[in-house]
């Protein structure tokens, strides 16, 4: 990570959130799949008997490894199980295929799972609201920062576990517009929130080093 944070001043001389984000935002997402993992995952783990809980499992562990080689082939093993898998696997089983399909280079695939993840009122909210945040954090390099601004501003502004990388992306989405106040404004909030994550305040340091030195 420090070698991320070191580059932060010459990324946004050149591309400003655009490429800053493609540095390290895959960090941010691996840390949203754990904390769904955690947070949701186990508990509708539990909701199934054994034989079932075991077919879905390999068939996940099955899609994951393929992951690596062949994330067209990994989607279409997450998209499967994401028709007929239970609550628990279907939701993180779309979430696994929108992430594929970014590896494969689909991101308009990849997002439209995402958004269609995020209007299933059947799915729980944990995973509704984080598939809204990756729709929204793999389109600042090419979205129209206002209607991105609109779509995150829901997470932004509540209480709820996304809602400190909903505040880093809305930063982002001002660097992208050129709007550095609005940026340092809510970069300052997530230093001074006790509740953000160390990562993410660490993160949000270096952005602000990294405007104010401009």
């Amino acid at each position: 990570m420090a070698d991320i944070f070191r580059e932060i001043d010459e990324e946004l001389q050149q591309e400003k959130a655009a490429r800053l984000w493609k540095r390290y935002g895959p960090y941010v997402l691996a840390v949203a799949v754990l904390i769904v993992l955690g947070v949701g995952g186990y508990r509708f783990w539990l909701s199934y008997d054994a034989k079932q809980k075991a077919a879905q499992s390999a068939r996940y562990e099955t899609a994951a490894r393929a992951l690596a080689e062949d994330p067209a082939a990994a989607a279409a093993e997450f998209g499967a199980l994401a028709q007929d898998g239970n609550k628990g696997y279907a939701a993180l089983a779309s979430l696994q295929q929108a992430a594929a399909l970014v590896e494969a280079g689909d991101l308009e695939a990849a997002i439209i799972t995402y958004k269609k993840l995020a209007d299933d009122t059947a799915v729980p909210a944990v995973f509704r609201d984080l598939a809204r945040l990756l729709a929204v954090t793999h389109r600042i390099d090419s979205g129209d920062p206002t209607e991105l601004s609109r779509e995150i501003s829901a997470l932004a502004n509540t209480s709820g576990p996304w809602r400190p990388l909903a505040r880093e992306a809305e930063a982002l989405i001002a660097l992208k517009a050129g709007d550095k106040s609005k940026a340092r404004e809510i970069l300052e909030t997530l230093t001074a929130d006790a509740e953000t994550p160390a990562q993410l305040r660490a993160r949000a340091t270096e952005l602000l080093s990294a405007i104010a030195s401009e």
